[in-house]
C-alpha cells in the first residue's frame, strides 16, 4: 500500500494549498461555533506556518490573505459588534499585516535553510557536489549494490597541467576554466550519475548500474567534450586524466574505493597525461 497521500509534503502544489484553505476554513469554522469565550485565534498559524514553510514568500501572502478573511467571517457570523463600522477594516487590515509578515518571515527562513543545506552539500564554484556529499552518496550506493548484487562505476578525473592556466592566463581564467569543465562533466553525464569537484582540479563521478564496457563509452564521451573545451584556448596544454574502478561485489569501504579509483587516476598520469585508465576492481 502506497502512503505518499498520508504525507502532505508528496502532494501536489495545488493539493497541497487547497488543503491548507480547507484547514484555515475548519479553524474559522471552529472559531465561529466556540464563539468568544474559548480562544482559538493561535490556532490560524498552524496551516500559515506550514503552507509558508512549504510554498515559499508570495503563497505565504495569499494564505494570509485567506487567513485574514476567515477571522474576519468567524467573527462576523458570531454577532462580533465595535461601536464604529470601521473598525471592521482596520481590524481585519491589522490582522492581515500580522499573519502576512509572520507568513513573510516563516517563508524566508525556510529559503535561507534550504540555501544553507545546499551550501553545505554542494562546491560553491562549480555547484557540483563537494568532497563530503559525494562520499555519503559513495556509501549509500555501496550499501544497495551489497543488497541487490548490482555493480557501479567510480571515475576520477584530474586536469594536466592547470597550474598553466593560473600563472599564465589568471586565477580568474582558472576558476571559469574549472566552471567550464564541471559543465562539460554534467552534460556528459545521465540524470542518476553523481558528479564532484574534490578540491583543485580534481573531480569525480559516480555512476550507477555501470560496467566496464559502458563506463568506457561514458568516459570516451567524456574526453570528446574536454577535448573541445580545451580547443577553444589554442596553446594552453591542459588535458585530463582519468582513473575509472568498476566494482561489482559491494565489498570493501568508501574510503577503499575511493583510493582505488584515486589510484587509476595516478597510473594515468604516469603513463602520460590526457588518457583514461579502466579496471574492474574485483
Amino acid at each position: 500500500m502506497r502512503l505518499d497521500w498520508v504525507i502532505p509534503a508528496t502532494w501536489p502544489e495545488r493539493t497541497r494549498m487547497l488543503f491548507g484553505v480547507l484547514v484555515t476554513l475548519g479553524i474559522g469554522w471552529i472559531d465561529y461555533v466556540t464563539g468568544n469565550e474559548l480562544r482559538v485565534y493561535p490556532l490560524y498559524f498552524l496551516p500559515l506556518t506550514i503552507g509558508a514553510w512549504q510554498r515559499g514568500t508570495a503563497a505565504s501572502v495569499g494564505l494570509a490573505v485567506t487567513t485574514a478573511f476567515t477571522w474576519l467571517g468567524s467573527n462576523w457570523l458570531g454577532g462580533m459588534h465595535y461601536t464604529q463600522t470601521w473598525m471592521w477594516a482596520f481590524n481585519t487590515g491589522t490582522q492581515f499585516a500580522a499573519f502576512a509578515t509572520f507568513a513573510v518571515l516563516i517563508a524566508r527562513l525556510s529559503v535561507a535553510l534550504a540555501h544553507e543545506r545546499l551550501l553545505a552539500r554542494t562546491d560553491s564554484l562549480t555547484g557540483l557536489l563537494n568532497s563530503r556529499q559525494f562520499r555519503e552518496d559513495v556509501g549509500d550506493e555501496l550499501e544497495r549494490t551489497r543488497r541487490t548484487s548490482g555493480m557501479f562505476s567510480l571515475v576520477f578525473l584530474d586536469l594536466d597541467n592547470f597550474k598553466w592556466v593560473n600563472d599564465n592566463l589568471g586565477h580568474k581564467a582558472g576558476d571559469k576554466l574549472l566552471f567550464d569543465v564541471a559543465e562539460a562533466i554534467k552534460r556528459s553525464t545521465r540524470r542518476t550519475d553523481r558528479v564532484a569537484r574534490l578540491g583543485g582540479d580534481e573531480f569525480a563521478l559516480l555512476l550507477p548500474d555501470t560496467g566496464r564496457a559502458q563506463v568506457e563509452a561514458h568516459l570516451q564521451r567524456l574526453m570528446d567534450e574536454l577535448h573541445r573545451l580545451f580547443a577553444q584556448t589554442p596553446g594552453m596544454p591542459v588535458s585530463a586524466s582519468i582513473g575509472a574502478a568498476v566494482f561489482a561485489n559491494g565489498e570493501g569501504s568508501v574510503d577503499v574505493l575511493l583510493q582505488r579509483a584515486d589510484e587509476l587516476m595516478y597510473r594515468a598520469k604516469h603513463a602520460g597525461k590526457n588518457r583514461a585508465v579502466v579496471e574492474e576492481i574485483s
